[in-house]
């Protein structure tokens, strides 16, 4: 199974109360959130996130949190991936790493981005555009 997420911001406090998160705490927002992904991805998924997978936290939080997460993830840059540049990030959590992306899924083809964009490749010849979904915030 292929899944889609964005803008999980694992680590950021100011997302709870910004988006109107239900929880308490960044420990418990991460726990729920990785308790609930795993409840869906099994370990053979493909999971593409759509940037900012993480904010405000370490490359080692990082670590800590895409080694609980199950499935193949593919992450598409956001503007807020500032731990993949620190040297203690382990770069094989992803899959790949990438700006942008061109995904064929049964003979279609859909471009992935963490940006919104008024025009992508063949963007008037049959590709659709995934891009990220944004809170209320």
């Amino acid at each position: 199974m292929i899944f889609f997420t964005a803008d999980t911001h694992f680590c950021h406090a100011k997302i709870i109360e910004s988006c109107a998160r239900p929880f308490e705490s960044v420990d418990e927002m991460n726990f729920v959130m990785i308790k609930n992904w795993n409840s869906l991805v099994t370990r053979h998924d493909e999971v593409y996130i759509l940037g900012d997978f993480m904010y405000k936290g370490s490359a080692d939080g990082a670590n800590k949190i895409l080694a609980k997460l199950n499935g193949k993830k593919y992450l598409i840059k956001g503007n807020h991936e500032r731990y993949l540049s620190k040297p203690e990030f382990k770069a094989d959590a992803f899959e790949w790493v990438k700006d942008y992306h061109v995904l064929n899924f049964e003979k279609i083809d859909f471009v992935l981005s963490h940006f919104p964009m008024l025009s992508w490749h063949k963007s008037y010849r049959g590709y659709f555009i995934v891009r990220r979904f944004s809170c209320q915030c």
